[in-house]
């Protein structure tokens, strides 16, 4: 077995024996966002050594619809680095919108349908990248000791967020990870542009990990099975790194929590392999 694959079984492990790792409280920030016209909040946790050293950078995990899914990733990379099967790392934890904000946030402005009342929606991730990328990360990385990777976590919605972020920003994001893709709407438009990005680009770099539950319905599973296919086609073309699991016994509520340390460990565990630069 490669040292990768150890420390990925270790992982697996790890959500196995159902041994979460207590991670630091939050703590909470507010942000003015000119690209969304609101304010917004933001959770962020810091590695347990953090406060032990004033020179120790660290890489940082964005997690949409945090909380509540922030809470499981700052559990899985607690309990990754304390077992040495990952840096500590910096969770910084994005609530959605309520009221229609989180689909107008996700999804990707070539997404367009009507409303059960008839209204238009567009989709506005475009807005929702602009907030990340021009207010919310540069604001986390002059407050706190950052340094590369940078992760984006995104379920459901949000991982559709995490597809149409690799295709409009490929090179902010070091890692993205979609767990249980929702992509059974109009899902040729997101498959279509995952697919048509990755058959042009080369040289890209990153990771991309996707995942969906053995026990998730029909249309999500079908989804995961169609972006996985895309990436085994086009991923390594385009010199992105990626991985694919089905996560045993997860539902579509508890698919975060159980793929989340095999996803981080799958991740970290590449970039320590033999001849990969960390």
């Amino acid at each position: 077995m490669s040292p990768a694959a150890r420390v990925v079984a270790a992982a697996v492990l790890l959500v196995a024996g159902s041994l979460p790792a207590t991670a630091a409280p939050p703590i909470t920030g507010r942000l003015t966002s000119a690209a969304l016209g609101e304010v917004r909040e933001y959770t962020v946790r810091l590695p347990d050594d953090y406060g032990r050293t004033r020179t120790r950078r660290y890489p940082v995990v964005y997690v949409l619809d945090g909380p509540p899914l922030d809470d499981h990733t700052a559990e899985a990379a607690t309990a990754l680095a304390r077992g040495g099967k990952a840096p500590g790392v910096i969770v910084i934890g994005i609530p959605n919108m309520q009221r229609g904000g989180r689909a107008r946030d996700f999804l990707p402005p070539a997404l367009r349908f009507a409303r059960r009342d008839g209204t238009p929606f567009t989709g506005g991730a475009d807005r929702f990248l602009r907030f990340l990328r021009d207010e919310l990360v540069p604001r986390i990385e002059r407050e706190y000791r950052t340094a590369a990777p940078r992760l984006l976590v995104g379920h459901s919605l949000g991982a559709i967020f995490v597809c149409y972020s690799l295709t409009a920003a490929p090179g902010f994001f070091d890692a993205r990870f979609a767990h249980s893709p929702a992509i059974w709407r109009d899902e040729d438009v997101v498959i279509g542009s995952v697919e048509r990005y990755l058959a042009s680009a080369r040289g890209i770099g990153g990771f991309f990990y996707v995942s969906a539950g053995t026990d998730e319905g029909e249309t999500l599973q079908r989804g995961y099975h169609r972006l996985r296919a895309v990436l085994a086609a086009r991923a390594a073309g385009a010199g992105l790194r990626w991985q694919g699991a089905l996560t045993p016994g997860a539902v579509h509520e508890t698919s975060v929590r159980l793929a989340s340390p095999v996803a981080l460990a799958a991740y970290f565990a590449g970039l320590a392999a033999p001849g990969r630069p960390r």
